[in-house]
């Protein structure tokens, strides 16, 4: 085989290769961007979670304040009925009437506390939905990946292997320009050359559609085993048929050839 033969032979199994390793790339994109998605989502119900523990823990620091304020209340009533001292009398009124203020501007922060208690509260509720919508399709892109693996990953082990077999049979040379071409193409390492004018000399290239100089096309229809490449887009050039430039001298085989088919039938 010639080194285009072996170079196509190459790019037909390469480009298997490349599509099937894309869809196990896109389906595990898949599952990031969702388990992404839910790690954020998670991530906020977990602040959530503990903004409410440090609530409740406030509430029952001031619910156990206000039973100190409440114990202290009963004690200055229970001393007000039994005192007989005008003086001591209006000193535990005083008292009295200070510790009732503090515990009406204590039942006022804990009233604040429940109401942002609450807030809190519906707000994870509100995020329960979304996370079970994002778990399910993190799940449903886990299923697709391993239904992709266990469909094509023997295919692929036995594509790769092929590809190995392609690929020895080019030179080093050769190899690095095809992955090369590959890489900068989206896999797309070859193009076949554009006849554009024959009689202008007019060629492009059929990966790009970029003008081809005349010395390329040159090198590529004399189909020999050198490689030729777009200077464009890189990639590497071959011509399944080389067209016949107007007033060329046939070969005496051309001739003959066409002595015997003169309307070019064949």
């Amino acid at each position: 085989m010639s080194l285009i033969e072996n170079l196509r032979a190459l790019h037909a199994v390469d480009s298997q290769v490349r599509g099937i390793r894309t869809r196990f790339e896109n389906a595990e994109r898949d599952v990031r961007r969702h388990q992404q998605q839910l790690d954020t989502l998670a991530g906020k119900r977990r602040d959530l979670e503990a903004q409410s523990r440090q609530l409740q823990a406030a509430v029952a620091n001031l619910e156990l304040e206000d039973g100190t304020l409440k114990q202290r209340l009963d004690q200055l009533r229970a001393e007000l009925n039994s005192s007989a001292n005008p003086r001591q009398y209006n000193a535990l009124r005083d008292e009295l009437k200070a510790v009732e203020g503090k515990r009406d501007g204590l039942a006022e922060r804990v009233r604040a506390q429940m109401e942002n208690l609450e807030k809190l509260k519906a707000e994870m509720a509100a995020g329960d939905a979304p996370i079970a919508d994002r778990t399910k399709l993190r799940d449903m892109a886990k299923a697709a990946l391993d239904e992709a693996k266990s469909e094509l990953g023997g295919r692929l082990a036995e594509l790769e292997a092929q590809r190995e077999r392609a690929a020895s049979l080019l030179s080093a040379e050769a190899r690095e320009a095809f992955d090369e071409a590959a890489e900068q193409n989206d896999g797309e390492a070859l193009a076949e050359v554009t006849v554009i004018s024959v009689r202008h000399r007019e060629y492009a290239c059929g990966g790009c559609n970029a003008e081809l100089p005349l010395d390329a096309f040159s090198k590529v229809s004399a189909q020999t085993d050198k490689l030729v490449t777009c200077l464009t887009c890189g990639r590497l050039l071959y011509m399944d048929n080389v067209p016949e430039r107007p007033g060329a001298k046939k070969t005496k085989a051309q001739a003959k050839e066409a002595a015997l088919d003169p309307d070019g039938l064949g």
